[in-house]
């Protein structure tokens, strides 16, 4: 279930954030994000990336039309550990769509 951000943090943030839980994969390392924005997102999962480096990411998405792929690049800004995991903030760089069942 999706929701808005009640309040949001006052950062340099351009976009809303929606509060989800979507898998999410980093090669073969399984995820789920935190929440997504038309300009990035945030990614909960247990192998640690480096800040600065780009990475080639997919979320899956089901819609009322079906199953869809979100497959990205992004860039690492920001890391977090949580409860045992790795928290990853991306900023999205290119992003294409592609229907699977």
């Amino acid at each position: 279930m999706m929701q808005a951000e009640p309040n949001p943090p006052k950062l340099h943030r351009r976009q809303r954030r929606t509060i989800t839980e979507l898998p999410t994969a980093i090669g073969d390392n399984q995820g789920l994000t935190r929440d997504i924005s038309a300009s990035g997102l945030f990614i909960v999962q247990s192998s640690e990336q480096e800040i600065g480096s780009r990475i080639d990411f997919t979320v899956d998405l089901d819609t009322v039309s079906g199953k869809l792929k979100l497959c990205c690049e992004g860039r690492v800004v920001r890391i977090e550990k949580i409860d045992g995991k790795f928290g990853i903030g991306v900023k999205i760089l290119s992003q294409t769509v592609k229907s699977f069942s």
